[in-house]
């Protein structure tokens, strides 16, 4: 026999299913040794017969511990084993009925064995090694030294809860949420995948969460309105969290779930799934029966309003339109709010709309920086538009100072953030507990559209950090659905407010979206320069004639008209004797000026300004714009013409807040 078959024979006695089967085989030589000597000695089968019930109480006694079943037949083996020893050894070993028995049961006993260790899986055990090979994975993955486990991990599948006790004095859950990277690369996990959760009770624990796979990977189509006809009030379900638990946010102020009504951030790069993520919560929005959508987006238009053109209230796709809109939404904010304290209500409720048929309103901005680049005043909308019934969305890339007011988002309550770049843009986007906690959208980028974490009054804290990733919408689904919803309008008191802006908006049809009812054709989406500086004039315009109403004060005649004059009246002719005299500007001011003598103008002003030792000044010290004014030049150019001083250095400084600047002095060099 050559050296290999040698080392296999001796690998298979040596195997553990291989021992029954020589306790079988050992039977034979045993019994004819043992009746070779004690045949015919009674004493002796006395001695074997008492030594093998002690042999089998033995057994008995030493499988104490372990499964039932497996004591039994183990008890139940040695028992036959033993008592075919005593029986051979008095009678006749190689009698053919005494060893056909042996052949028979003692292939059935070493088989049963064999059946037993093949199928031998301890659930029990299995699961202390998991929980064991975890707890040790966590203890180096965390640091015993400051953070301990104060109980064992429970194991779930692809889940994975520690909790966590935490030196006091000497570790915070902020500290926890700083190593979630490290603890990531020991645990060999994606950062997104954990997550800590404070225990608002007791500052020295905290609770580790770990969840190991993606489940978010397959998209999950939107299953269709969850409340068609319904109110506002009711959740907005926007996608699937991991675990597979619903994510649903609210806009209204609730009094039984003490909830206050909120503005959403909406932040997340190009290619993220914003857009798509904040059409389904705005699909969810419009098939209640008591609300009402205004839009905006200067950028992408159609691309992101087509399928709800026919359903929105007001949408204006320029940034003329826009500007517009928002300008009209100080006054409407004035005039519902006072409507509603009129009626006894300090908020507003489905009641209010009941009472006063006035709907929730939902402002939606698209690509809002574009609007804060220009000057356009929105912390007013925001401070003050809860309380009449209106949340606001913003929605842009990157909220940072330069693109965004921070006194803006100091107002928005909410924040639906997707896939960002970079952890400085996520920590302006998400508050710090948050941050603290484990969200990690930058580490999704634009590379997992529809991921994304959701902050919001009426949300449990402890999903904050949790990962959803939104439904998947298309076009024929929002149409579709929209055409069977109820379609509210704009009450009276709304609809008076926005003013003339409102009246002379673009509006659509379900049939012919692209067909406008307005007489201006404002659809058109490219505007020319022209065309800007007449809609900036006719806001402009607009503005004014609000001043001159508030300081001329309420209606006396209450017909809608301030003042209450009649302005094709004749004026009386001059009496006798009396010569009025009026002061006219000279014809040539009427006119545009070149850009030379605008240019000079605006420097001329900015002396003046110095001499009142003014710090900062922005567009708005400029004033009037247009013809009518000093410079003679729109409100755009007069921005145009700031930013390119300030990138100059000389006259004016850039400052953290979007169309400020800081006003320079500079010297004049010695000769």
């Amino acid at each position: 026999m050559n050296d290999s078959q040698k080392g296999d024979l001796h690998k298979a006695v040596k195997h553990p299913r291989m021992r029954p089967w020589l306790a079988v085989a050992a039977e034979l030589p045993a019994t004819l040794t043992a009746h070779h000597f004690w045949g015919d000695s009674p004493l002796a089968g006395v001695g074997l017969t008492v030594a093998a019930g002690v042999l089998t109480a033995a057994t008995w006694w030493g499988g104490e511990g372990t499964k039932p079943a497996r004591r039994i037949h183990a008890t139940l083996s040695t028992a036959v084993g033993t008592s075919y020893l005593v029986i051979g050894t008095v009678t006749d070993p190689l009698d053919p009925a005494l060893l056909s028995t042996l052949v028979i049961g003692g292939a059935v006993a070493a088989g049963s064995w064999n059946v037993r260790q093949a199928l031998r899986i301890n659930p029990e055990q299995a699961k202390d090694q998991q929980g064991s090979t975890e707890t040790g994975a966590l203890v180096k993955a965390i640091g015993n030294a400051k953070v301990a486990l104060r109980g064992t991990p429970r194991v779930e599948p692809n889940k994975v809860t520690a909790p966590l006790k935490l030196s006091a004095g000497e570790v915070t859950t902020d500290d926890l949420g700083n190593r979630i990277k490290y603890i990531a690369g020991e645990l060999g996990v994606s950062p997104t995948s954990i997550r800590i959760q404070p225990d608002p009770d007791h500052a020295d624990q905290a609770t580790l969460v770990i969840v190991p796979k993606d489940e978010l990977k397959k998209v999950t189509p939107w299953p269709g309105p969850h409340h068609l006809g319904g109110s506002i009030t009711q959740p907005i379900p926007i996608g699937i969290y991991e675990d597979g638990e619903q994510a649903v946010l609210w806009f209204p102020y609730d009094a039984d779930a003490k909830r206050n009504a909120t503005h959403f951030l909406a932040a997340g790069m190009n290619g993220s799934g914003k857009s798509a993520g904040i059409s389904v919560a705005m699909t969810e929005a419009l098939t209640r029966h008591d609300t009402i959508v205004w839009a905006i987006d200067p950028s992408k238009g159609q691309q992101t309003f087509a399928p709800f053109l026919p359903y929105l209230d007001w949408v204006e796709m320029t940034t003329a339109g826009g500007e517009a809109m928002i300008d009209a939404l100080s006054q409407v904010i004035t005039a519902r709010a006072d409507a509603l304290g009129r009626h006894g209500h300090k908020n507003w409720t489905p009641q209010a709309f009941e009472q006063l048929g006035m709907p929730y309103m939902i402002v939606w901005i698209e690509e809002a920086a574009k609007f804060f680049r220009n000057g356009t005043e929105m912390e007013g909308l925001v401070m003050e538009a809860r309380s009449a019934g209106i949340s606001v969305i913003i929605s842009l890339q990157r909220p940072s100072a330069s693109s965004m007011p921070t006194d803006v988002r100091e107002q928005l309550g909410g924040a639906l953030v997707f896939g960002v770049k970079g952890s400085t843009t996520a920590d302006m986007a998400l508050p710090d507990d948050v941050r603290d906690a484990g969200a990690r959208p930058e580490a999704w980028e634009n590379r997992k559209p529809g991921y994304a974490y959701l902050v919001g009054p009426g949300i449990d804290e402890d999903r904050y950090a949790t990962p959803l990733r939104t439904y998947l919408i298309d076009d024929d689904a929002i149409a579709g659905t929209l055409a069977l919803a109820p379609r509210p309008t704009a009450d009276p008191i709304t609809a008076a407010a926005a003013g003339e802006a409102y009246e002379q908006r673009t509006t659509y049809s379900a049939d012919t979206l692209l067909t406008s009812t307005d007489t201006h054709q404002r659809e058109t989406i490219v505007m020319t320069k022209d065309d800007a500086r007449q809609a900036e004039e006719e806001l402009l315009a607009r503005q004014i004639d609000r001043d001159i109403n508030a300081i001329v004060g309420d209606d006396p005649d209450d017909d809608g008209t301030l003042p209450d004059v009649d302005a094709d009246k004749e004026i009386q002719a001059v009496p006798d004797g009396q010569v009025w005299t009026f002061g006219q500007a000279p014809a040539a001011d009427n006119l545009e000026k070149t850009t030379e003598d605008a240019t000079a103008e605006l420097l001329t002003m900015l002396d003046e300004y110095r001499g009142q030792d003014l710090e900062f000044i922005g567009p708005k010290d400029f004033q009037p714009y247009g013809k009518g004014g000093r410079i003679g030049r729109s409100r755009s150019w007069i921005s145009n013409m700031l930013g390119d001083l300030a990138d100059a250095g000389i006259h004016l400084a850039e400052t953290e807040q979007p169309g400020v600047y800081r006003l320079l002095y500079p010297e004049m060099a010695n000769l």
